[in-house]
Parts: structure tokens; C-alpha cells; sequence
């Protein structure tokens, strides 16, 4: 058993090693590149590009993507010159430079898209010299470093072929949505058929999310993606009340067994393998069944509907060249840029970019005023250590701190075999292949990073300096980002649950406008689906942290509060997310002209009082004053999306009291200092 356990442990380390080997070969090819071609002076410009081809190199990338390599190194290029100025530019700099790299890329739900640009701006900071006095060669190297980027991706591309890769999880994703129809016909929506739905449901908004957010798959599959995710929301909009019983999955279970075998027969249409006549087909067939549509219980009726019409747009759009890429316009790009970034204290990515300019400021203001050989490891340590969750930043320092040491014995090891240049060359490039296999921030890349780093430095410095040089500059980055942390804007559970609770509150309210503005004028599809995407990752992310903080309540007295109304947490959550649904539906509704020339006003009236009402502290207090206005709307489907969206108001209202506003009021910043 032992021998099977260590021969298991050897067979997944090799095969981590196998799957890093592109990332090794890279940075090998760049490291003698920038080495053979610029000088030593110049390395510390290739870890962020092996990063960034790292990161890169298990997605699609899109010509777009290859011009952004160039003009962001180029940004970073000019705001490290800048900030090598003098001091207070350099402050200036530092505590700007993170609001364009890490509050426009990062998110929330995407933390670490900042971290390759951004380590890209430290990292050039590192040699002051080489941007005061050698601005061009520094520039020349990152023209070279971008363009063997660039070569790297797309011959990885040409073996790889990734935008095949996305394209083929479209087809487990048809499979998995037709199979829960066909499950939801044979036994109707209970309990574990419920969880399945959710599950798919999430499973699909991450994918979607994923492939927008991360450029994983080409425009047409991106579209394609979303559509499908619209898809899943629509099933798992079933499960969301019971009105639905048995009676009704008999009475309905041939038309859910069309439903099913129309999901499934989109295997072929969107892999370009049906003709158009066949496309064409399938599309008259849909049609018929909407137009003939005849369901008495509305949330199916309303489902069918609202499933029938997405699934006639992807037959519409898949694959046919001459339908247009969704794309928004410049006033929706608008209206969804700020649906998604909050420029308040109380977002995520303004906690993160105030902090991370901070050590970016204090770090390489000290390694410019004191021209200590190698100090700039303090500012290296320093970012590394910086992670966009305190908690990361914590087992960071712990693990980063333990491999150091390690590291620093077995350079002394290695220091007794008085290896020449090209003795330490070779061991340098050994180290390389373990260092990236190993996961990020553990104890054994610490490890290797520092062997290889305390290794290469020996070259030109005494390696007891070097040693002490690192293990000095490691203490000093561990102080400061620890304090950062402790006292700047510090983000528990807690904090990130709150504000995750408000901002789905403060999407609603965003829902309900852009209902309004379909009212008005043309929404494409894009829009809405942005939107329901990001509701969905922040709920899903609100459901973890309720859950984390469940797990850790007992320890800790400050998150303790919460734990205790977890029902009503739960409640909470889920309200939520049937409002979002309700919105979803009820947008589509007036999409598709549920709305009388001759209710308008009345329906305008009822947008404005739920817009009114859709903050934590008054939300669903108000909800009787909209009553008689709904029964006046003609439409049956208007008026029971809308009779479902008063009655998960009302029981929001519920739970938001029970709870006596532990979930959505912010904690105290004594609280968060004195309970991390």
C-alpha cells in the first residue's frame, strides 16, 4: 500500500511537470534571449512574461489580445519611468497605476486577472538604472520579451487549437440541459431534480463567465454560451415555486419531451455539421410549437415561452456567418461597466487596488532611496506576498517564509561545490522545471524560487549577502503587508458578504431599469445576458462566503453574528434569486409587447415604486401600494411575474428583520481590525 502511495505521489508529480513543460521551455527560451541579447541587467522582465504566457496559454486568444501584450507592456513601461522620477512621483505613481490594472481587470469573481500587467509594473521598477539611463534598451527588451509571447501562444494555439476546445464543452452543455428535461418530464421537479438544475444552472453561468471574462473561446462561441446559460437559468426558473406538481408534469410531459429532444437536436446545429435546411427545420419546428402553445399553469407557460423564444435566437444565430457578433453599444457597454464595478470604498476592487497601491508605494519608494544591491527583493517579496484576500496573504507569508529558509540552507550546499558560471547557468535552468510545476504559494515553490533566485545572484554577489539580503527583505515585506492588511481597508468574510448582499440588492434595482428601458427602446439580447451572468456569480460567491462563514463562527465572535441567522441568510439569498429571475421574465415579457399602449403609465408607475424600494433597509415595504396597479395590467403572464416578484419581496422583508440587519449592514472597522 505504502509503494502503490509513493509511486501514485511520483506519477502526479511527473505528470504536473509534463503539463508545465511549455511554461518551462518559454522561459528558458526567453530567459538566454533577453540574456544572450540585452544582459543579466535585464532578467527580471521575464518572469512576468512567463506568467502572462502561463496564463495565456490554456485559452483562446483572439488577434486582439496580441496588440494588448504591446500596448499594456508599453503603459507599464511609461508609468515605472515615471515612478522612478523622484519620491513623490514615485508615491504618486505607485498608488495610481493599480486603479488601471487592477480595478479595470480585476473583479470580485476574477481577482487575480491583475496580477501578470501589474507585476509587469513592479518588476520593471526593480532596476531604477535601467529605465533612467537605458530607456530604449529597456524598451527594446520588452518589444523582444512581447513578440516571443506572442510566437509562443500561437504556435501552443496551432497544437492545441483552443478555440476547438470551447467549442466542444458546447456540446456536453446541450447534452446536460436536454437530459434534465428528460428527467423533469419522467418524474417532474423534486428535490434532487432541483439541485440538479441549480447545479446546472451555475455550472453554466461559470462557463459563460469564464469565456467572456477570460477570453476562453472565440465571439460566435461566446455568444453561443451565453445563450445556453440564458437557457439554464430559464429550466432552473422551475424550480422556484410550488405551483408545480405532478398533476401538471402529466399533463405536460409530452410537450417537456419536445423540449428535451429540440435541446438535444441542437447538438449538430451548433457544430456546423447541419445544413441550413436542416437549421431551417428545426427553426419551423420551434416556432410551430410556440405559436400552438396552449399551458394553463403560468410559471410553466412562462417557461416555455421564455425557452422557446432563446432557443429560436441560437437556431437564428449559430454558425450563420452573416449574423453579426452580439456586440453592445457604447450607452448599454456603459450602463453594464457600472452594473459590475462599484467606484465606492465598499466594492471589492477599490479595497484591493487602495491596498495593493499602497505596498506598491511604500515598497519601491525605499528600493528607489536606498541603492542597496539587491533591496529590490523587498518589493518582489512584497507583491508576491500582496493577495487579493487577506486570508491568501496570511498562508502565503507562513508558507513563503518556511521555503525561504529551505532555500537558503540548500544554497549554502550548493556554495560548497564551487560550481563556476557556467555551473550555476545550468543548476539555474534544473531549478526552473520544479519551480513552475510546483502551485503557487506553497512551501516548495518557495523554495525553488529562492534556490534559483539566491543561486543566480551568486554569480555577482558574495551568497551570504545574498542569503541575508533575502531572508532581510522577506521579514521587511511580511511587516508591511501584514500591517496593510491589519489596518487598510481590511476585508473579512464578513465584509465581502455584506457587500455582496448589497450589490445583489443594488442589481435588482438596476434590473428594474433596464425593464424600463425596453420599455423604450431596442435591448439586445447581450445585454440582458451580462447581466443575469453577473448576478449569478455574485450570488454564487454570496452562498460560499455564508457557508465560510457558518464553518468559522464559533471561533470567531466577530463573523458570529451572521452565523447565528444562517436560516434567514439562506432565505435571503434565495428571494433574491428568484427576484432575479422574475426580472429576467419579466423583461422578456416587454420585450415581446406584454405591455398595452394603454397600461404603460400604470406600468411606469410600478417600475418607479419598486426602483424606490430596492435598498436593503426599505426594501418590501411598500409592496401593497403595487397591488392594484398589477390587477389592472391585461396580460395574465405580466401580472403573475409580477404577483411573484411582491410575494419574494415580502418574505425578503422577513427574513432582512429576523436578522435584525446582521446581513447587510457593514461591520465596523474596529471589528475587522480587531477580528481579521
Amino acid at each position: 500500500m505504502d509503494t502503490e502511495k509513493i509511486r501514485g505521489w511520483f506519477e502526479a508529480r511527473r505528470a504536473q511537470l509534463v503539463g508545465t513543460l511549455p511554461v518551462i521551455v518559454f522561459f528558458i527560451a526567453l530567459f538566454w534571449i533577453v540574456q544572450l541579447g540585452f544582459g543579466d541587467q535585464y532578467l527580471l522582465a521575464v518572469s512576468p512574461f512567463t506568467t502572462l504566457f502561463e496564463t495565456r496559454l490554456k485559452k483562446y486568444n483572439p488577434p486582439s489580445q496580441y496588440a494588448r501584450f504591446f500596448l499594456v507592456s508599453a503603459l507599464a513601461l511609461a508609468g515605472a519611468r515615471l515612478a522612478v522620477t523622484n519620491l513623490a512621483l514615485c508615491v504618486v505613481v505607485n498608488l495610481a497605476m493599480p486603479f488601471a490594472l487592477v480595478f479595470m481587470r480585476s473583479s470580485q469573481l476574477n481577482p487575480r486577472r491583475y496580477f501578470p500587467y501589474t507585476m509587469l509594473f513592479a518588476f520593471l521598477q526593480l532596476r531604477p538604472a535601467n529605465l533612467v539611463s537605458n530607456l530604449a534598451t529597456q524598451a527594446a527588451v520588452l518589444v523582444a520579451c512581447c513578440a516571443t509571447l506572442s510566437l509562443g501562444l500561437l504556435l501552443a494555439g496551432t497544437l492545441r487549437h483552443r478555440a476547438r476546445e470551447a467549442r466542444s464543452r458546447l456540446h456536453e452543455c446541450v447534452l446536460r440541459l436536454a437530459d434534465a428535461l428528460d428527467r423533469v418530464a419522467e418524474r417532474g421537479v423534486d428535490e434532487v431534480l432541483r439541485s440538479e438544475l441549480l447545479d446546472l444552472r451555475r455550472d453554466f453561468a461559470v462557463l459563460a463567465y469564464s469565456a467572456r471574462e477570460d477570453s476562453t473561446a472565440p465571439p460566435r462561441t461566446r455568444n453561443l454560451l451565453d445563450m445556453l446559460a440564458t437557457l439554464a437559468q430559464r429550466t432552473a426558473y422551475l424550480t422556484g415555486n410550488s405551483d408545480w406538481v405532478d398533476a401538471h408534469r402529466r399533463r405536460h410531459a409530452a410537450l417537456l419531451a419536445q423540449l428535451s429532444a429540440l435541446t438535444r437536436e441542437l447538438d449538430t446545429v451548433i457544430d456546423a455539421r447541419a445544413s441550413k435546411s436542416h437549421r431551417a427545420t428545426l427553426a419551423r419546428r420551434t416556432e410551430a410549437l410556440l405559436a400552438n402553445l396552449s399551458v394553463d399553469e403560468p410559471r410553466f407557460r412562462i417557461f416555455c415561452q421564455s425557452y422557446l423564444n432563446m432557443l429560436l435566437l441560437i437556431l437564428r444565430t449559430a454558425d450563420d456567418r452573416r449574423q453579426r457578433v452580439w456586440r453592445m453599444s457604447a450607452a448599454h457597454a456603459a450602463r453594464t461597466v457600472l452594473y459590475r464595478k462599484r467606484p465606492t470604498l465598499d466594492s471589492f476592487e477599490m479595497r484591493f487596488s487602495v491596498r495593493c497601491g499602497i505596498v506598491l508605494a511604500v515598497s519601491c519608494s525605499v528600493n528607489l532611496l536606498f541603492p542597496v544591491d539587491h533591496l529590490y527583493w523587498y518589493v518582489l517579496h512584497a507583491y508576491l506576498l500582496l493577495q487579493p484576500f487577506p486570508n491568501e496573504s496570511s498562508r502565503r507569508m507562513r508558507t513563503r517564509m518556511a521555503g525561504t529558509a529551505l532555500g537558503c540552507v540548500f544554497v549554502h550546499a550548493v556554495a560548497l561545490l564551487n560550481l563556476g558560471w557556467a555551473g550555476v547557468m545550468v543548476l539555474g535552468m534544473v531549478l526552473v522545471a520544479p519551480l513552475y510545476a510546483a502551485r503557487p504559494g506553497t512551501v516548495t515553490s518557495a523554495f525553488f524560487a529562492t534556490a534559483y533566485a539566491v543561486t543566480m545572484a551568486s554569480v555577482s554577489i558574495d551568497d551570504g549577502y545574498a542569503t541575508m539580503m533575502r531572508l532581510a527583505s522577506l521579514a521587511l515585506a511580511v511587516v508591511t503587508v501584514a500591517l496593510v492588511n491589519r489596518l487598510v481597508l481590511p476585508t473579512s468574510d464578513r465584509r465581502l458578504f455584506a457587500a455582496d448582499v448589497r450589490q445583489l440588492f443594488s442589481m435588482v434595482r438596476r434590473g428594474w431599469d433596464l425593464v424600463r428601458t425596453t420599455l423604450d427602446e431596442r435591448v439586445d439580447t447581450v445585454v440582458s445576458s451580462e447581466r443575469l451572468l453577473h448576478f449569478q456569480m455574485v450570488h454564487t460567491q454570496a452562498v460560499e462566503l455564508l457557508g465560510a462563514i457558518s464553518a468559522t463562527g464559533e471561533k470567531n465572535a466577530e463573523i458570529a453574528e451572521v452565523a447565528r441567522y444562517k436560516d434567514a441568510a439562506e432565505r435571503m439569498l434565495f428571494c433574491l434569486w428568484e427576484i432575479s429571475c422574475e426580472l429576467e421574465q419579466l423583461e422578456l415579457l416587454v420585450r415581446l409587447g406584454a405591455v398595452r399602449d394603454g397600461e404603460r403609465e400604470a406600468f411606469v408607475a410600478i417600475v418607479k415604486l419598486a426602483e424606490m424600494n430596492c435598498d436593503p433597509e426599505r426594501f418590501g415595504t411598500s409592496v401593497n401600494v403595487v397591488t392594484p396597479l398589477i390587477m389592472d395590467l391585461e396580460s395574465e403572464d405580466l401580472r403573475y411575474v409580477l404577483r411573484q416578484y411582491v410575494d419574494r419581496a415580502r418574505e425578503l422583508r422577513r427574513a432582512v428583520d429576523e436578522a435584525r440587519g446582521a446581513l447587510v449592514e457593514r461591520p465596523r472597522y474596529l471589528d475587522e481590525v480587531r477580528h481579521p
